[in-house]
């Protein structure tokens, strides 16, 4: 249905002669900037409260993150590896490698399975 409507829009959009002409395209980029993804930055404000370690960005202590996902809660987990002395590249937000391989040599020194995912007892270590 949407398709049918822009093929519309465009057949009825015509100069001067007649002829076509594509149809006006709005965009939030400035004219002349190559299109990329949105890379969100996230501010650490690394604080303990009730005994446990807080960043600011989430407050969750078993939300399951792994290789792929994105958003404050990653961004969490970021800021507490970073805390914990395992740089996990930018607080971006993004569970790429570098997130991935912080995670897993946070898990070795806890002792915990090393999968490199966010589960409840890797969280622990983190806030711990």
């Amino acid at each position: 249905m949407v398709t049918s409507a822009a093929v519309l829009v465009a057949r009825f959009a015509g100069d001067d002669e007649g002829r076509a002409r594509p149809p006006a395209v709005s965009s939030a980029a400035p004219a002349g900037a190559a299109a990329s993804p949105t890379v969100m930055s996230y501010t650490c404000r690394v604080e303990r409260v009730g005994g446990q370690w807080f960043a600011g960005l989430s407050r969750t202590q078993d939300a399951i993150l792994a290789t792929g996902q994105a958003g404050a809660q990653v961004a969490e987990a970021q800021c507490l590896l970073r805390r914990a002395g395992f740089p996990p590249g930018d607080i971006d937000g993004i569970y790429g490698p570098r997130t991935e391989r912080a995670v897993q040599r946070l898990q070795r020194k806890a002792g915990l399975v090393v999968d490199g995912i966010v589960g409840p007892h890797t969280w622990g270590a983190l806030r711990g």
